[in-house]
C-alpha cells in the first residue's frame, strides 16, 4: 500500500515530459516555418542582386562600347587637371598633338559651355561639362574637329560676297565702260588734230593708253561676273602648263628666275582648256610677282583615283594668315599694281569645274598653290 503516491508522481512528471515536448515540437514547427520564410525572402534577394548585376553589366558594357566607337574626343580631368578616362579617339588625338599642346587647349575652359578653339592648325569645337561625385569632382571634354566645317562656313560666306561683289561690279563696269568710249574716240580725233604737234600728240597717247588700261580692267571685272560655261575635256596636264609658261618665258627671263618643271608626261586633267589656262596664267604670273630677282618656281603634277590637278610653289616672301584667309574674294591685293581680280577668277573657274584651289604658305619663305579637278 505504501507504493501508490510514488505512482502519481511519475504519472505527472511523463504528462509534464509529455507537454514539453509536445511545446517544443511545435516551436521546431514554427521555426521551420519562419526559416522557410526567411530562405524563400534570401532567395528573392539573391535573384535581386544578380539581376541587378547583370544590368549594371550591360550598362557598363553598353557605356563603354559607346565611349570606345565614339569618333568624338571624350575624356574627364579631375580638378587637378589630371586625366581620368580617355576614350581611343582622345587618345589618339592625345598623340598627335602631343600633351603640352592638349593641356594648353583644355585649360582656357574650366567652366560649363560650347567653345571654339584653334591648335596645331586646326579648330576644336570643345564641349564643357562639370563632373562631380562622391569620389571625384572635375571636368568632361567632348572634343570634335570642326575645320572641315568651318573651311565650309568660310567658303559659304565667299560665295556670298562674290555673288554680290559681282553684281555690283557688272554694274559700275558697264556705267564707266560707256564714257570711256567716248574719251578713245575724242582722244584720237584729238591726237589726228595735232598732228605735228609732238607735245599735245604724245599727251593724246597718253590718254588713250589709260583708257585702254581701263578697259583691259573692266574687262576682267566682266569676266569674273559672268557665267561660266565649260566645255571640258581630257587634257594632258604638260600641254596646258607648256603653252602657258611659253608665253610668261620673257617675264621669268628678266627676273632670272629658276623654272622647275616636274609635270609628269601621262598625267592628264579633265577641263575647259582654255580656261585651264587662265587658271595657270593667273597663278604662275602672281608666282613671278612674288619672288624676287633669282628665284624659283617649281610645277608638279598629281594624278589620284579622285582628282588630279598641279601644284605651284614660289620661294616669295609666302603669304600671312590673314591674308589667306581673304585671298579670293575679289579686290584683296598687296600688289601696288593690278585689280585684286586674277585669284577670284581663278577660284571662280575651279569652283564651275567642281575642283578646289587651296594655298598653304608660312607667311615669310613659300607659297604653295594646291590646283584641284574631279577626276
Amino acid at each position: 500500500m505504501a507504493e501508490f503516491p510514488e505512482k502519481l508522481d511519475k504519472t505527472g512528471e511523463m504528462e509534464m515530459l509529455a507537454q514539453a515536448f509536445s511545446a517544443f515540437s511545435e516551436a521546431s514547427a514554427k521555426l521551420e516555418q519562419q526559416y522557410a520564410i526567411i530562405e524563400e525572402e534570401a532567395k528573392k534577394l539573391r535573384e535581386e542582386v544578380e539581376d541587378k548585376n547583370l544590368q549594371l553589366s550591360k550598362l557598363s558594357s553598353l557605356l563603354e562600347s559607346v565611349l570606345n566607337n565614339s569618333n568624338s574626343c571624350v575624356l574627364a580631368l579631375d580638378s587637378a587637371g589630371n586625366i581620368l578616362v580617355k576614350n581611343p579617339t582622345a587618345e589618339s588625338l592625345l598623340s598627335e598633338i602631343g600633351i603640352e599642346a592638349f593641356a594648353a587647349m583644355l585649360a582656357g575652359h574650366r567652366e560649363p559651355g560650347i567653345f571654339d578653339q584653334e591648335a596645331d592648325g586646326r579648330t576644336f569645337r570643345i564641349s564643357v561639362g562639370r563632373l562631380e561625385n562622391l569620389e571625384q569632382k572635375g571636368y568632361v571634354y567632348i572634343i570634335d574637329d570642326v575645320s572641315h566645317i568651318k573651311h565650309l562656313e568660310a567658303e559659304r560666306q565667299r560665295d556670298e560676297k562674290l555673288v554680290l561683289m559681282g553684281e555690283m561690279a557688272a554694274n559700275i563696269a558697264h556705267e564707266i565702260r560707256n564714257p570711256l568710249g567716248s574719251i578713245e574716240l575724242f582722244a584720237s580725233l584729238l591726237e589726228r588734230d595735232l598732228k605735228g604737234d609732238e607735245s599735245g600728240t604724245k599727251l593724246t597717247r597718253s590718254i588713250v593708253k589709260g583708257v585702254r588700261t581701263i578697259n583691259s580692267i573692266i574687262s576682267n571685272i566682266l569676266l569674273f561676273t559672268k557665267e561660266i560655261k565649260l566645255e571640258p575635256q581630257n587634257r594632258f596636264t604638260a600641254d596646258i602648263i607648256d603653252d602657258v609658261v611659253l608665253y610668261l618665258q620673257h617675264l621669268m627671263k628678266e627676273k632670272s628666275i629658276r623654272f622647275i618643271n616636274r609635270i609628269d608626261e601621262e598625267h592628264t586633267v579633265r577641263c575647259d582648256t582654255e580656261l585651264c589656262k587662265q587658271v595657270v596664267m593667273n597663278i604662275v604670273h602672281n608666282a613671278i610677282e612674288a619672288v624676287g630677282e633669282g628665284g624659283q618656281i617649281v610645277i608638279e603634277s598629281f594624278s589620284e583615283a579622285d582628282r588630279s590637278g598641279f601644284t605651284v610653289t614660289d620661294n616669295g616672301s609666302g603669304i600671312t594668315e590673314s591674308m589667306r584667309k581673304k585671298l579670293f574674294i575679289p579686290f584683296q591685293t598687296t600688289k601696288a599694281k593690278g585689280t585684286g581680280l586674277g585669284l577670284a577668277i581663278v577660284y571662280k573657274i575651279m569652283k564651275a569645274h567642281g575642283g578646289q584651289i587651296s594655298v598653304d604658305s608660312d607667311g615669310a619663305t613659300y607659297t604653295k598653290f594646291i590646283v584641284e579637278f574631279p577626276a
